[in-house]
């Protein structure tokens, strides 16, 4: 028998300050067989701040004065997924986990002053070689109309199987016909941070960076997939889209990438590279207008 999930009501986004510090300091029994149990978290009339709203378009390349970016309905969904996450219903605690996978699919432009219905839930769990991966989905609602949804696929970095998947058959990969290179400057996750509320440490100082395992502070993925997509979707264009990427290979800060890829008419196809062009960052596809 299915178990019915436990539902959350909000009429706010929580503040990221407090998520982030129960994050911090939340602490779970650890379970060599974890139990993920149903949880919907819905937070109704949820409006874009502005000043936050001008931020992520500043740092991300996108034109301020028009719809909602794309990616941004993500970010404003951030604190419901944490929120999620620190449940007892989530078994493991939300620091540490990566983010491998993103799709967005919008039915129609958003206004960015549009009153939002937000629902996120637990969806479907696997055990994989490394941990756990995670579905968190998230839905996004105006006047009882879907209108956005995302899938951000979470690896969970604890009893995982230690068993490989088949490899897939090499193929020779796409060629692209365009490139273009970004400088990435040290501070980039911190301008980033103060757009979106997400202040892992992982993304910050070398130091907090090196605490969390890393060399150094790394990129947000999310930052990535938005300026991959400010770059793409052409600047007028309003109306249904998606985006799907994997995220691969981390980028250190300050650094250079290489975006290469294909745009025709409806879609693109791109990846970000190192600065060499040659090593995966994320990789992805982005079609509009149908």
């Amino acid at each position: 028998m299915n178990e019915q999930p436990r539902s959350v009501e909000l009429t706010a986004i929580p503040a990221m300050p407090r998520m982030l510090l129960a994050a911090a300091t939340t602490r779970k029994k650890s379970r060599t067989e974890p139990v993920f149990k149903p949880l919907v978290i819905r937070a109704r009339g949820i409006r874009a701040e502005a000043a936050k709203l001008a931020k992520f378009c500043r740092v991300c390349g996108f034109d301020e004065g028009g719809p909602l970016p794309l990616t941004y309905p993500h970010i404003m969904a951030f604190p419901l997924h944490m929120q999620l996450m620190l449940a007892p219903e989530f078994p493991f605690t939300p620091m540490g986990a990566v983010h491998v996978r993103n799709d967005i699919q919008q039915q129609r432009s958003l206004g960015a002053d549009e009153s939002l219905d937000f629902e996120v839930r637990l969806g479907s769990t696997e055990q994989v070689e490394k941990g756990y991966e995670v579905d968190i989905v998230t839905e996004v609602s105006a006047g009882g109309e879907l209108v956005w949804r995302d899938l951000s696929v979470m690896l969970i970095r604890k009893h995982g199987s230690g068993v490989k998947k088949p490899a897939k058959a090499r193929s020779e990969g796409e060629a692209f016909s365009e490139s273009l290179q970004w400088h990435l400057d040290a501070n980039l996750g911190r301008q980033y941070a103060a757009a979106s509320g997400d202040y892992n440490p992982i993304h910050l100082y070398p130091l907090t960076a090196k605490l969390m395992g890393f060399r150094r502070q790394i990129v947000h993925g999310m930052w990535s997939k938005s300026r991959c997509v400010a770059h793409l979707l052409p600047a007028a264009f309003e109306g249904a889209a998606s985006v799907n990427v994997a995220f691969k290979l981390p980028v250190f800060l300050p650094g250079s990438v290489t975006l290469v890829y294909n745009r025709e008419q409806s879609d693109a196809a791109f990846e970000l590279r190192d600065s060499s062009g040659v090593k995966p960052h994320l990789a992805g596809e982005l079609t509009w207008g149908s």
